[in-house]
């Protein structure tokens, strides 16, 4: 199976290994040790997989619930510490204030950079000033699939559909799927408060454009934020 890791040293790159479940933690970080060519000690890095550490290397990819086309991160401990894996965050429209998702029917006038193919999508601004989109909020198609936001998002995933440059997602839509998030916001940045769980159950989303208006729902910091969509409704 293929799986992909986004590297938080070195260039920032993502890279893509054909594994078996049974590979461990500690034989994957070697494999991609060998690939990057960096000197990294491999006792100072760690990868993360849906916001947690990897951090028994016997353990297998099984073992932490690692499929296929999952997306893993190494980061470099010795740089983050532990406690400080925090750095990563993204501001993103507060998914869990249900007052901001709104609904549109489909338009046949619609421009090109504003498709929006069934399951999830994730929307920015183009900031590519050669693209006829320059300036202008884009669609980018995501699919049926479970997306983390602060890790699968890179050039290779959120492009502007006219330009292939990469766009930095700051709300959602969906369409035609059952959808659902978890996360870890910080509502109020600088005041000692700390952050907070947030899930959802499963939402239906049906023929039409499904998206979070920004201004209603409001732009936080998420310190984690996965979304996922599937095409029929789960059975839990």
């Amino acid at each position: 199976m293929k799986i992909h890791i986004k590297t938080s040293t070195g260039t920032g790159r993502t890279y893509s290994f054909d594994v078996e479940l049974s590979a461990t933690v500690q034989w994957l970080k070697q494999l991609l040790h060998e690939k990057t060519g960096n000197n990294e000690d491999l006792q100072t890095v760690c990868l993360t997989f849906n916001g947690e550490l990897l951090e028994d290397d016997e353990k297998t990819l099984l073992d932490y619930g690692i499929q296929a086309d999952s997306r893993l991160q190494l980061v470099d401990l010795s740089v983050s510490g532990r406690g400080d894996l925090g750095f990563m965050e993204l501001e993103f429209v507060d998914v869990s204030n249900s007052t901001g998702l709104k609904q549109t029917q489909w338009s046949k006038t619609a421009p090109r950079w504003r498709v929006c193919p069934p399951g999830l999508c994730l929307e920015g601004t183009c900031t590519n000033h050669q693209c006829e989109a320059h300036n202008l909020r884009v669609i980018v198609p995501i699919g049926y699939k479970k997306f983390d936001i602060l890790v699968d998002a890179d050039e290779t995933t959120i492009k502007c559909p006219l330009c292939k440059q990469y766009v930095e997602p700051k709300t959602c839509s969906f369409n035609n799927c059952w959808w659902r998030y978890k996360g870890i916001k910080q509502d109020e940045v600088g005041k000692g408060k700390p952050p907070k769980k947030c899930s959802s159950d499963w939402k239906r989303a049906g023929n039409a454009h499904h998206y979070f208006d920004e201004q209603t729902s409001e732009m936080i910091i998420w310190k984690q934020l996965i979304l996922e969509a599937v095409k029929d409704k789960p059975l839990h």
